[in-house]
């Protein structure tokens, strides 16, 4: 109701009540009566008009409100005596809308007879959980060979805090092939997030197969080719060698190039294949054209020697073995040198220079004295040598001038033959490294000539050891035929210095 119309009634109830008294003119008692009630009803009227409370139309005397959702506050709708008043009402107080916490807002609204105030209380909250965002997928699969690498994540809270340190990261496994990696982090306010990411353990690496054996043989036609089979070891199963399937044939009374294949499954269907290439050939009937003679000197060693003759073994490969004197502990490397069918060459009783070149007898003696022990051991006399730093050496100038050129004749008279080399694998020089030693031997070969290589077996040459399966494989590959120096081998020789 208008103020305006409140204010007319009240007039005219006041001219009412007038005029009733004024009428009244002969009972006095009864003039004062309605008087007294018209002051009554006058000051009752005046008072509430005079009193009347505005209207501050809050929600709530306390209310919450989520922090970071409000930036300023907003001034509730106010009346006073039926008029809109709220563009007057004076805000007493701040919110911090950015912060946590309890805040106290005065609305002050002028009256006729002061200012009238209310109170608010807001309570600044955060009940809104983290939100933990996962990098990469929920779901990760890891190779069952493979450490388990984090992918990462972030976390957002409405209330901007950085809660990155805060989230802790558990484990919990399932089976033996799952488990849920669990991040959990709690903000200032108590609100709790929890993720989980699954990690399935899967089995997709493929077995390992290895061929006992080379992986490229080569055999002569009409010869028997054996079948030397292969290991598979899977991580996660173990051994399936019994699993591998052998395919291909060789018919070895026809020169040709034939693959046999093994193939293997471990349980999860990851599979493997490899190849080995036999080559059947006919031997060319040129004598030393694209030949290979594998010479090692300085030996025996118990280190070395035997896994030398156990590649050559593997590699179906003969080679020639310059030995110099061996002990008793020795004599089987020896024997077996002789056993496997791998010629074995005088180097010498002693290796000294100085007192083996001091004179031509007592070279002679050195290279005879080891000849005869050779021959106690094996039952063979060999009569093939090397000279010790070659038949080109000049150190022996120091110690007999012309020696070498006079040896060189004596040797042959005396029923040997002596042969140097023309590709070093320079095991007992420059070459540091099996790759070396190997890049040495491959690069100098020559299908033009017999290719005699210098190579050594003594203790600790791990170089020469490491490079042999790999020379050999090259050798095979590129058509080369190994053979042993014999007596009947042509002999490649140095030019003579001294």
């Amino acid at each position: 109701m208008n103020i305006y119309l409140v204010e007319l009634i009240v007039f005219l109830l006041v001219t009412l009540f007038v005029t009733i008294i004024f009428k009244v003119k002969k009972n006095h008692k009864l003039k004062l009566i309605l008087f007294t009630l018209f002051i009554i009803f006058f000051v009752s009227i005046s008072g509430t008009y005079l009193l009347e409370k505005p209207h501050v139309y809050i929600v709530s005397p306390e209310i919450n409100l989520e922090i970071n959702q409000s930036s300023e506050i907003k001034v509730p709708h106010t009346t006073y005596h039926m008029k809109d008043v709220t563009s007057s009402v004076k805000v007493n107080g701040t919110v911090d809308y950015n912060k946590v916490g309890t805040y106290k807002i005065e609305y002050e609204v002028p009256t006729i007879i002061g200012e009238y105030s209310v109170e608010q209380t807001i309570n600044v909250v955060d009940s809104i959980k983290p939100t933990i965002t996962l990098n990469g997928d929920k779901v990760y699969n890891l190779s069952y060979s493979a450490e388990y690498e984090e992918p990462g994540f972030t976390v957002e809270d409405n209330s901007f805090e950085d809660l990155t340190q805060k989230v802790n990261i558990s484990k919990e496994e399932i089976s033996d092939t799952e488990y849920d990696i669990i991040y959990s982090v709690e903000d200032s306010s108590g609100n709790t997030a929890v993720e989980r990411r699954k990690v399935l353990v899967v089995d997709d690496i493929a077995p390992v197969i290895r061929l006992n054996g080379s992986a490229n043989m080569r055999i002569l036609v009409n010869s028997t080719y054996t079948e030397k089979g292969a290991t598979a070891v899977d991580e996660k199963d173990g051994d399936l060698s019994d699993k591998i399937e052998i395919s291909g044939k060789v018919n070895t009374s026809k020169v040709g190039e034939y693959k046999i294949k093994y193939t293997v499954s471990d349980k999860s269907g990851n599979k493997s294949e490899t190849t080995r290439k036999v080559i059947v050939y006919k031997e060319s009937p040129s004598s030393g054209t694209g030949v290979i003679y594998l010479t090692f000197d300085d030996g025996p060693s118990s280190s070395i020697t035997p896994k030398i003759l156990d590649i050559l073994k593997e590699k179906n490969v003969k080679a020639t073995f310059f030995v110099l004197n061996y002990s008793s502990s020795l004599e089987y490397l020896i024997k077996r040198e002789y056993n496997e069918g791998h010629s074995i060459g005088i180097h010498g009783y002693s290796h000294v220079y100085s007192e083996i070149y001091k004179s031509d007898e007592a070279f002679m003696n050195n290279i005879t004295k080891l000849q005869k022990k050779i021959a106690t051991t094996t039952g063979y006399s060999p009569t093939i040598i090397r000279f010790p730093g070659g038949s080109s050496n000049t150190v022996s100038k120091n110690y007999s001038k012309g020696i070498m050129s006079r040896l060189s004749k004596a040797v042959i008279d005396a029923g040997f033959r002596y042969y140097d080399w023309n590709v070093s694998s320079g095991d007992a020089g420059g070459a540091k490294t099996s790759t070396q030693v190997y890049n040495n031997v491959v690069n100098n070969l020559s299908k033009s000539r017999s290719n005699v290589v210098l190579m050594h077996d003594f203790a600790g040459n791990t170089k020469t050891l490491n490079a042999l399966s790999d020379i050999i494989d090259y050798g095979l590959e590129n058509g080369y035929v190994f053979k042993p120096i014999t007596k009947d081998t042509p002999m490649v020789t140095h030019h003579i210095s001294n």
